[in-house]
């Protein structure tokens, strides 16, 4: 059973799909159910794909950590006791370490994260302290707005503005290259025409 959930979490995640396959997934929830063990062994191949460098990848498996996230104590308990690596795998909480490409699908991840967590803290935020901190922690110290539909956390912004300061960096250089190149190519000017003119000074009697 545990091959054929292996087997399953890898077919939904490597699909390329936007959507879960329902039949899939219904196989998968139906083999969850029959043992604490399945259900934790999900949880495990699970955060293995969350851990994958492709923003696909980490999409697909979010959803099913969503469906089994509302269908399971057991499951919410697994996802809560390491609920910080959760957000970096799926918000990209670390500024060390942005989600990976490609960026349309990791900002559809952020999103749908973002949105989950508010769910799941208005509906089970009482129950579980840990998810309850977590939400806090995203609205107060990563200031992400939950209300923003780009659901930006502080550090894409810092990124998107340290990738337009250095933007701007190189602008200012080609601007100060261009400037001197002018500089200098006026004083060529100036000195062949001096040149010139001494030239004609000596053919002129």
């Amino acid at each position: 059973m545990d091959q054929r959930l292996a087997e399953l979490v890898e077919e939904l995640t490597t699909s390329g799909q936007p959507r879960l396959e329902p039949g899939r997934m219904k196989e998968l929830k139906k083999i969850c159910r029959s043992s604490e063990e399945h259900l934790s062994h999900a949880y495990h191949l699970l955060m293995t794909r969350l851990n994958e460098e492709h923003a696909e990848m980490r999409f697909s498996a979010f959803q099913i950590v969503q469906e089994l996230f509302t269908r399971s104590h057991q499951f919410r308990t697994l996802i809560i006791s390491n609920f910080q690596e959760l957000l970096e795998l799926t918000v990209g909480i670390d500024h060390e370490q942005p989600l990976p490409p490609p960026k349309e699908v990791a900002q559809k991840l952020r999103q749908a994260a973002i949105k989950s967590v508010q769910e799941w803290h208005e509906k089970y935020g009482e129950a579980y302290k840990k998810l309850s901190l977590g939400y806090h922690f995203l609205k107060q110290n990563k200031k992400v707005d939950f209300q923003d539909v780009h659901a930006r956390t502080v550090a894409e912004r810092r990124r998107e503005e340290e990738k337009q300061k250095r933007l701007d960096n190189i602008y200012k250089e080609k601007a100060k290259r261009a400037e001197k190149e002018m500089e200098e190519m006026s004083q060529e000017i100036v000195n062949i025409l001096t040149e010139m003119e001494n030239c004609f000074q000596l053919l002129l009697p």
